[in-house]
């Protein structure tokens, strides 16, 4: 009788969890505050899309600070239907910068998040040879100093900067996700 008490407060205990519970606290504010900013509704599974693009930068030594409608004194898109919240997010790795669009009436959200990474030119210029190898891509742009590929179908860009002896990669994905 004991064990399958204990095994119904276990099953009872898994359905109490829901997709945000997991979340860390400082997490969880951040994602709160992007929800608020954007006047997004307030389900747990809109907050979980947020968390979902963004958990993998919360590392080492993560900050973060964004920007929205509201911050500017002379904003006159206090009250806009649609509602941006641009984020940035430090770590010991990266720089990443996430902008949410929220289209209200269409009920779209629209995220593009960019990560720049700094590192030596010769590893650079080895990652984008790769890319321009990969048939999956298409060049954009070349210059003697940078060069941005396209993935196909996708809003999907990577960019590749030498100015030796350092150089950047960057990282860009766009979405669009339907809202209840």
């Amino acid at each position: 009788m004991k064990k399958l008490l204990l095994l119904l407060g276990l099953i009872h205990g898994l359905y109490a969890l829901d997709a945000t519970s997991s979340i860390p606290k400082e997490q969880k504010e951040v994602v709160a505050s992007i929800a608020e900013a954007l006047d997004l509704p307030s389900d747990k599974e809109t907050k979980k899309l947020i968390f979902d693009k963004i958990d993998s930068f919360f590392t080492s030594g993560w900050s973060s600070h964004w920007t929205t409608n509201s911050t500017g004194t002379g904003s006159k898109i206090k009250k806009s239907k649609t509602q941006i919240c641009d984020v940035t997010i430090y770590n010991d790795n990266r720089v990443v910068n996430c902008t949410f669009v929220h289209f209200k009436k269409e009920k779209q959200l629209f995220i593009t998040v960019k990560q720049y990474i700094e590192t030596e030119s010769s590893t650079a210029l080895k990652l984008y040879n790769e890319k321009k190898a990969d048939s999956k891509y298409i060049i954009k742009n070349e210059t003697d100093n940078y060069a941005y590929f396209q993935e196909k179908g996708y809003m999907s860009y990577e960019t590749y900067h030498i100015k030796s002896p350092v150089g950047m990669v960057v990282y860009e994905s766009s979405y669009f996700l339907d809202l209840k």
